[in-house]
């Protein structure tokens, strides 16, 4: 069907709105918040945003704790301490010592269970989904063309790092080292970032199926230091790993809310890697550039009427153990988002 006259000219007028209108930046403890001016979400919208980027965030959280507790460490450092003794001092009694071994780890092992389990109900509940059957019809804009259209994007940062939203696109600097004797770090570094398809934009396909493949540019690079195995402390290690992320779902109504209902997701680790174990040198390793997120197909016919979002997320997880371990920005990591439309099948 050839578009009118006044469809044209509608289209073309929104595309200026989008191509002159700033980016909306701020932040808060949680990180920066890019926003696109130029997509008018409504309040209801705006909230749910929040809402998960405030899940996101707690799930983060968890992601990032440690498997052993400070008074854990404590008592396994005790025990390295005992060890070096008894094989350095005369008349040792390895009997009593290899009883004590034993016991610290079974102990260990019940431990580290029970820190598990706790940390997988937290995180079952922090992902619980409502699937209420009330939609929201949120927008009917004119149509202008079938892509996802960048909503907002948020980013996280580790500690001793920094990110800033420029011209080019998101950038970071910095990154985490590990200060403390016998200390160890989970951390994370990355962004998300949401686009939203409105119910008047949506494509057509004899069989209601689509291909959503997004994909990023991911520029500079990463340096990586993991000190000599330590008869106290252990393995030296640095490791940074990419994690790649996409998410399609709609906005449904739950007991407290707008609440997200999953309709296709796709995720994993990609195979850019960094990884030092007792090394004692350090690791440059370039950015891939280009990188496709892992693509999801979904069926239109079982959507809801109102808005289809996508969630992109790339981040960096982050593991060092021993004093001196770190991961940085070498010498600073450019993170790139592109709009992009879903493909019939």
């Amino acid at each position: 069907m050839v578009p009118l006259d006044e469809d044209i000219k509608r289209e073309d007028s929104l595309i200026a709105r989008y191509m002159s209108e700033p980016v909306k930046a701020s932040h808060d403890n949680n990180g920066l918040i890019m926003e696109n001016s130029a997509q008018r979400l409504s309040g209801e919208a705006s909230r749910a945003l929040e809402i998960r980027r405030a899940a996101h965030v707690a799930m983060l959280q968890l992601a990032h704790e440690g498997d052993l507790t400070a008074e854990m460490r404590t008592q396994s450092l005790d025990l390295r301490r005992r060890v070096a003794r008894a094989t350095t001092a005369p008349g040792s009694n390895f009997d009593t010592l290899e009883a004590d071994l034993r016991t610290a780890a079974f102990k260990r092992s019940d431990q580290i269970s029970t820190i598990l389990k706790d940390r997988a109900i937290r995180k079952e509940h922090a992902a619980t989904i409502e699937t209420g059957r009330k939609w929201s019809d949120l927008f009917f804009l004119p149509p202008v063309d079938h892509s996802f259209w960048w909503a907002n994007t948020h980013s996280h940062v580790a500690p001793d790092t920094r990110s800033a939203f420029r011209d080019d696109g998101l950038h970071f600097w910095g990154g985490p080292k590990v200060q403390d004797y016998d200390g160890e770090m989970h951390t994370s570094l990355g962004a998300v970032a949401s686009f939203a398809l409105q119910p008047a934009r949506f494509p057509t396909s004899p069989s209601g199926r689509f291909l959503s493949s997004p994909a990023v540019e991911l520029i500079g690079g990463i340096v990586a230091f993991a000190p000599d195995w330590d008869l106290i402390q252990g393995n030296g290690i640095a490791s940074c790993e990419l994690f790649l992320r996409q998410t399609i779902f709609q906005f449904g109504f739950g007991s407290s809310g707008p609440v997200p209902v999953k309709i296709a997701e796709a995720q994993g680790y990609d195979a850019w890697r960094i990884y030092l174990k007792n090394t004692g040198f350090s690791r440059h390793l370039a950015m891939p550039g280009f990188k496709a997120i892992p693509p999801v197909i979904y069926n239109q016919n079982q959507l809801a009427p109102n808005e289809l979002w996508a969630e992109v997320e790339v981040r960096l997880d982050i593991y060092l153990n021993c004093t001196g371990a770190l991961v940085w920005c070498d010498p600073d990591l450019l993170l790139r988002t592109f709009q992009w439309a879903p493909t019939p099948l």
